[in-house]
C-alpha cells in the first residue's frame, strides 16, 4: 500500500434518510462465574476451561474464583489486544489512557471475543439479536456472510433493512463527526506536521552508520551509528511510516520525546525525514547491554542494588512527575554504560531498540506485574514500584517470581498470592528488607511513591555506580558478548 493511499482522506459517507442502527439493546454476553459444591467453576466460556488446563488446580478455582475470571479475563483481553506485530512506537501512557483501557476490558467482557480463546475461533454463544431505533428486532448471523455483503456499511444497511441480519459485535456505531469528516488531515498535510518538528537537514551530515544491526521490528530496523560532532555511538531507529496505522500517534511521541530530557532515561536525540516515508530516530545509545545480563550471570552486592534503584528510581520520578506511567520496569529495560551509567529504556520511540524476545509473553511481561493491574483496582502510577520491587527479586535471585511458569498460572498466582515468597530474605539487611516491604505493598495506598522511596534509608548505602563496571565486563565474557 502506498504512502498516499495509506493517508489520503477518506470520502464522507453518503446521508440516508432510512432508519439508522443503534446501539445493541437486550444483548449481553457478560460471564457470571459460579462455583458448585465440589468446586468446578461454572460459568466460564468452554474456550477459557480450556486455557486453564492443569495451570489452576479446582482447589484453587474452589478457593479463587473471582481472581481465576479475572485473570482469564486479563490474559484474553491482552492477546486480543496484542495481535498482530509489535508497533516500532510504544505509546507513552497516562492515567487517562489507564482508565480508558479499564473501561475497554468491561466492554470486551460484554462482547462475543470474551467467549473466544487465542487457541479457538468457536463462539459458546448461541444467536443474539439487535434492536434498531425503530424497535425492530434483527437476528444475528454469521460475520463471514456480513463481510462478504458488505452489510455493515450505512448505506447497505438502509436498503436492506426490513431483510437485514447482522453481528452486535461486527457494527462500528459511532459515525464520524462533520468536523472530521470535513477536516481530515491529509498525508501531505500530516508530513507538513512531521517535517516541522524534525530536523531539516540530512542526517549523513550529523551521523555515520556503522555495520552494526541491533535489531528489527515491524516497520522498520534499528542500527548503530557514530556522531561526528562527539564521536559517541547512537542508535536510529528507521520507521516506515507507510507501516503505521495511527499516524497521530508518531506526531504526539516525537512532541512529548523531544521535551522528555534526563539522565536516566535513555533519551530521544534527533529526527529526520528520510525519502518522503521513512521517520529516522535518533536515541542513545549503552554500550554496557541489559541490566538483565548482570542479574543472570552475577551476583550483586546490595550497595550495587541500591545504586541501580537509586538510578532508575530517578527516572521514575521523572515520568510521574510528568503525569506519565512507564508499565514495563524490569531489568530488560534498564540499559548500562560501561562506565556504569543506568538508563531505563522501553517506552515512545525507545521500545524494541535491543530486544530480548525469549522474556517476552503475549501478555506482555506479566512476572513484574502488579496485582491491580488484572483486578483493575487503584491502578495508576505505582503499578512501576511493585515492578521495581520486583526488579530487586530479580537482582537478589537471578530472575523474578514465576518466571518459569506459563503466563496463565503467573497471573494467577501474582493475583492469588500478592506479595511473593524472596528466597534469600532471610540474607537481606534489615534496611533492604523495609526498602522492598515499601515497593511490594498489595494496598496500594500503602505502598510507596517513587520520591519517598528516593529518600529511604537503604538508598544512602549504595556503591558508585562504576562499581558495576566488573558485573557487566563478567556477564559479556560469560555471555560471549564482548
Amino acid at each position: 500500500m502506498s504512502f498516499y493511499n495509506m493517508f489520503k482522506r477518506k470520502k464522507p459517507r453518503e446521508e440516508t434518510t432510512a432508519a439508522i442502527i443503534g446501539n445493541p439493546t437486550n444483548v449481553n454476553h457478560d460471564i457470571h462465574v459460579t462455583v458448585t459444591s465440589d468446586g468446578i467453576l461454572e460459568g466460564l466460556p468452554s474456550s477459557w476451561v480450556r486455557q486453564i488446563g492443569t495451570q489452576i488446580t479446582k482447589a484453587e478455582q474452589h478457593e479463587n474464583p473471582e481472581v481465576v475470571k479475572k485473570v482469564l479475563q486479563y490474559y484474553n483481553y491482552s492477546v486480543k489486544k496484542h495481535a498482530g506485530p509489535t508497533p516500532d512506537i510504544k505509546h507513552i501512557y497516562t492515567q487517562k489512557d489507564i482508565d480508558e483501557e479499564s473501561k475497554q476490558m468491561d466492554l470486551y467482557m460484554q462482547s462475543k471475543d470474551a467467549h473466544k480463546s487465542k487457541d479457538s475461533n468457536l463462539s459458546d454463544d448461541s444467536s443474539k439479536s439487535v434492536e434498531c431505533d425503530n424497535g425492530t428486532s434483527l437476528p444475528s448471523i454469521d460475520p463471514v456472510e456480513i463481510e462478504d455483503n458488505n452489510l455493515v456499511q450505512t448505506k447497505k444497511l438502509a436498503q436492506t433493512i426490513d431483510n437485514l441480519t447482522i453481528e452486535a459485535d461486527e457494527i462500528e456505531y459511532r459515525r464520524p463527526s462533520l468536523d472530521e469528516r470535513k477536516f481530515g488531515i491529509t498525508d501531505e498535510e500530516y508530513m507538513s506536521e512531521i517535517k516541522k518538528i524534525c530536523n531539516p537537514g540530512n542526517p549523513y551530515d550529523y551521523y555515520e552508520r556503522t555495520l552494526k544491526d541491533l535489531g528489527s521490528g515491524a516497520s522498520g530496523m534499528v542500527f548503530a551509528a557514530t556522531d561526528k560532532a562527539t564521536g559517541e555511538l547512537v542508535a536510529i531507529k528507521d520507521i516506515d511510516m507507510t507501516k503505521q496505522s495511527k499516524k497521530e500517534l508518531l506526531l504526539s511521541e516525537i512532541k512529548i520525546m523531544k521535551n522528555f530530557r534526563h539522565k536516566n532515561l535513555v533519551n530521544f536525540l534527533d529526527a529526520f525525514v528520510i525519502d518522503y516515508d521513512h521517520l529516522w530516530v535518533v536515541m542513545e545509545l549503552l554500550d554496557g547491554g541489559p541490566l538483565t545480563d548482570v542479574v543472570t550471570e552475577t551476583i550483586m552486592k546490595e550497595g550495587q542494588i541500591a545504586a541501580v534503584c537509586y538510578e532508575v528510581l530517578q527516572a521514575v520520578s521523572y515520568l510521574h512527575n510528568r503525569g506519565t506511567i512507564h508499565r514495563d520496569i524490569k531489568s530488560d529495560n534498564v540499559l548500562l554504560g560501561m562506565d556504569g551509567t543506568v538508563k531505563v529504556t522501553d517506552f515512545g520511540f525507545c521500545a524494541n531498540v535491543i530486544g530480548n524476545e525469549q522474556r517476552e509473553t503475549m501478555v506482555g511481561t506479566p512476572y513484574w506485574m502488579a496485582p491491580e493491574v488484572v483486578t483493575r483496582q487503584k491502578y495508576g502510577k505505582k503499578v512501576d514500584i511493585w515492578s521495581l520491587g520486583i526488579m530487586i527479586v530479580e537482582m537478589l535471585e537471578g530472575e523474578p517470581p514465576y518466571l518459569k511458569e506459563p503466563p496463565i498460572r503467573a497471573l494467577y498466582l501474582i493475583t492469588a498470592n500478592g506479595r511473593p515468597n524472596i528466597p534469600r530474605w532471610d540474607n537481606c539487611s534489615p534496611k533492604l528488607k523495609s526498602f522492598i516491604d515499601a515497593c511490594l505493598q498489595v494496598d496500594v495506598d500503602q505502598r510507596a511513591t517513587a520520591d519517598e522511596l528516593l529518600e529511604h534509608e537503604f538508598l544512602q548505602e549504595r556503591m558508585e555506580l562504576r562499581s558495576l563496571t566488573p558485573l557487566i565486563r563478567a556477564a559479556k565474557r560469560i555471555l560471549h558478548k564482548t
